[in-house]
């Protein structure tokens, strides 16, 4: 199997179909991490960057408005496709999209002054040989800046469902390096900043996002219920409970949303990442 091959598959499948049919409700969702990551970074007109498990480009087109050339990767075609089809459209010259893994791929040494990513960092099958391979593509002195999850137990927007289903069966723990490949495998700073060290990068730090996001970007009770119960983390802790515990399940996470539904609004609910930095 080559690397990553379980990652390529969903994100070509399974977990990419929310993401193309919701991509602006993701970039609402998303946005206070997405400032926090950016006003990090502080891409200018002289920077070359790459912008790493880009999705469907926000992140990417933000810094191509201040950087003198961006290139936004990932393994997944039909999310490469949405932002391709965004850079066009805002006309954006200076933005290129690949599909391709950044464990893998062959940079060329120094290309780049700025590495970023908004959560697409915790999803290397060998963690140690990717992060090696971005420190390579990074000129002597280059920045890394990215976002990773917290663990499930700060992130009220998934806790929401975690409680809700721990009602009738047992929520399995979730992240660390040594439980592989996902989205809370950079929950733990101390781990983070020894694989940076180890890959050679210097002055790493690791601060917290403590905020809260705008569900699915905003809506009804029922429409945030909906974008929810659609995201690929959430359909994996309801799978562990089906028929009539299930529905309650599900009752019980609407009636949770419903407390937190601001009229006008939609539902805001706390959530909480690291924000990393590190020199090459």
């Amino acid at each position: 199997m080559n690397p990553n091959q379980g990652q390529v598959e969903a994100w070509n499948g399974g977990e990419s179909v929310h993401y193309v049919t919701h991509a602006d409700r993701y970039d609402l969702q998303l946005a206070s991490f997405t400032t926090a990551l950016l006003e990090q970074a502080s891409a200018t007109p002289d920077d070359v960057v790459l912008d790493i498990g880009c999705g469907c480009g926000v992140t990417t087109l933000m810094a191509a408005a201040k950087a003198r050339r961006v290139l936004g990767l990932d393994i997944s075609t039909p999310l490469i496709e949405i932002a391709t089809h965004r850079a066009a459209e805002a006309g954006f010259d200076n933005a290129e999209f690949i599909v391709a893994d950044a464990q893998t791929h062959r940079f060329a040494d120094g290309e780049f002054s700025l590495v970023m990513s908004q959560f697409g960092m915790m999803f290397f099958d060998d963690p140690e040989g990717a992060f090696e391979n971005v420190r390579r593509s990074l000129a002597p002195g280059g920045r890394l800046s990215f976002v990773s999850w917290q663990d499930l137990q700060a992130n009220e927007w998934l806790t929401i469902v975690s409680n809700a289903v721990a009602e009738h069966a047992d929520v399995p723990q979730f992240g660390g390096r040594s439980g592989g490949p996902g989205m809370f495998a950079l929950k733990r700073p101390d781990e983070t900043i020894a694989l940076l060290t180890a890959a050679g990068f210097t002055r790493a730090d690791v601060a917290p996002i403590d905020t809260t996001l705008l569900l699915g970007g905003g809506g009804t009770v029922d429409d945030s219920l909906d974008f929810l119960l659609g995201m690929g983390m959430v359909r994996g802790l309801l799978g562990h409970v089906d028929g009539d515990e299930r529905e309650q399940a599900v009752a019980d996470v609407r009636s949770a949303l419903a407390d937190r539904y601001v009229p006008g609004v939609g539902v805001t609910l706390g959530a909480a990442g690291w924000l990393v930095s590190a020199r090459s």
